[in-house]
């Protein structure tokens, strides 16, 4: 079976950006791993001259030149897509599975087709408080509606998901879950008591603020601790509100930021943790959730999205209202206070995270819902 995956792919193979990067390098290799599947890997990149076409390991990756409209744009009837569609005709798949949005536009091609959604523009700009946000939203709704619509296959990646697409589209939803690299379960816990580590994009939807305040007020009450933020920022005052709020509580000793760190980096500083924080405000099923539970390190998360679907509320982590500052630093000050909790905590999220999101598990279900998609196309 020939398989055409078009998503982002990083250019150091083992240094994704972002969510959707890491699924798509974990899923394809593990997909390719299978003896009956051949995958190539598409995606759009700008800079480019030419095509260029590279090998990870048994992957065949196509990097085409991507373009310079804007993306709603070029989603439509931009060059980025018509590249794109020139490409599936030359390698005439099997079968299609989107990841990026230009799937959206895609659901009319002549080949079976899947779609994964794993999150809704419209809700992430109003999240993050990006410029114009309220604008774009709108117009990234229609344009996420419409193409859901148009839709015959959908991958849903937690039930939150699945929710918003049923309102959406007439399509068939497969329940499959994200791949959590299999390196994380390999990583030997050699935990610090009291270190808290904080993952992702340093923003207002990620409520790096809220976390610094409720570590804060954890202190306060008498823990001992250290927080740990790895991640970058692109939002100078929304940092400069996180550091003035370090400097208020005086706790600039207990407080340090990673920047972005890689794979190898971030197992190092899971193996290290006692808790995992992401207190945010709009997630669907964050990798970073996967990975830390994979490990075996307790999560404090939202009680929102599809984070609820991942945490098992006093099992392998606590669920917390995101804004509620007092809430988070009482269940933070729980597992820093109870070195017993936190061994018991970590058990069962790696339990969960080998019975759910293996990469070996997760290619298995998609292979199956392959096979039932080309069987049944007309």
């Amino acid at each position: 079976m020939r398989v055409a995956l078009f998503s982002r792919y990083p250019k150091s193979f083992d240094k994704p950006k972002g969510g959707v990067e890491a699924v798509t390098v974990v899923l394809a290799r593990a997909l390719a791993r299978l003896d009956d599947l051949e995958v190539h890997v598409i995606t759009l990149e700008k800079g480019l001259d030419s095509v260029v076409e590279e090998r990870d390991g048994q992957l065949r990756i196509h990097r085409l030149m991507g373009s310079g409209w804007p993306q709603i744009a070029d989603i439509l009837a931009g060059p980025g897509r018509k590249r794109l569609l020139r490409c599936l005709d030359e390698l005439k798949p099997d079968i299609v599975h989107a990841h990026e949005t230009y799937g959206l536009r895609m659901g009319k091609v002549p080949y079976p087709f899947i779609f994964t959604v794993h999150g809704f523009d419209h809700a992430n700009l109003i999240a993050e408080a990006a410029k114009h946000a309220r604008l774009r939203s709108v117009l990234w709704q229609q344009v996420e509606s419409h193409g859901l619509a148009r839709q015959r296959h959908v991958i849903s990646i937690s039930p939150y998901v699945r929710t918003m697409i049923e309102k959406l589209t007439d399509a068939a939803v497969h329940d499959i879950d994200n791949p959590v690299d299999e390196r994380f379960f390999q990583v030997e816990r050699r935990r610090e008591p009291c270190r808290v580590l904080c993952v992702g994009w340093i923003n207002e939807r990620k409520n790096t603020l809220g976390s610094v305040r409720a570590f804060a007020e954890a202190v306060a009450g008498g823990r001992q601790g250290k927080l740990s933020v790895a991640g970058e920022h692109r939002d100078q005052q929304y940092m400069d509100k996180i550091l003035s709020c370090i400097a208020g509580h005086k706790i600039g000793d207990r407080v340090e930021f990673l920047g972005h760190i890689d794979h190898e980096r971030l197992k190092e500083e899971l193996s290290r943790a006692s808790v995992f924080l992401l207190p945010s405000l709009q997630e669907n099923a964050p990798m970073a959730i996967g990975e830390a539970m994979a490990v075996g390190v307790p999560c404090i998360v939202s009680n929102r999205c599809g984070m609820p679907f991942m945490v098992k509320e006093g099992e392998s982590g606590f669920l917390i209202e995101p804004e509620d500052t007092q809430s988070i630093a009482a269940r933070l000050g729980q597992l820093l206070g109870d070195d017993r909790l936190v061994e018991r905590m970590g058990t069962a999220s790696r339990r969960i995270a080998e019975e759910r999101w293996h990469p070996d598990v997760i290619a298995r279900k998609t292979r199956e819902v392959y096979e039932k998609i080309i069987r049944t196309w007309a």
